[in-house]
């Protein structure tokens, strides 16, 4: 669960940072801060920390199983 807790903490610290560059571009009119702050956005919203989740899983499977081979 600390995993999951550390990466919400930084997604949602993350998404403060962009927020706050989007406001800026904002103010300033500037249209291509805007789009780029904006699809980094759209990129950090399509991230999900789940999808790690099963990477970890499963290699603490195949540590505790004695008969899972590694490939190096």
């Amino acid at each position: 669960m600390m995993y999951l807790d550390k990466s919400f903490d930084e997604r949602k610290e993350n998404f403060h940072a962009l927020f706050s560059v989007v406001d800026d571009a904002l103010e300033k009119n500037n249209m291509q801060q805007l789009a780029m702050s904006l699809e980094s956005i759209i990129k950090l919203a399509e991230a999900s920390p789940f999808k790690d989740l099963e990477t970890i899983e499963a290699t603490a499977a195949a540590l505790t199983d004695p008969d899972h081979k590694w490939d190096f």
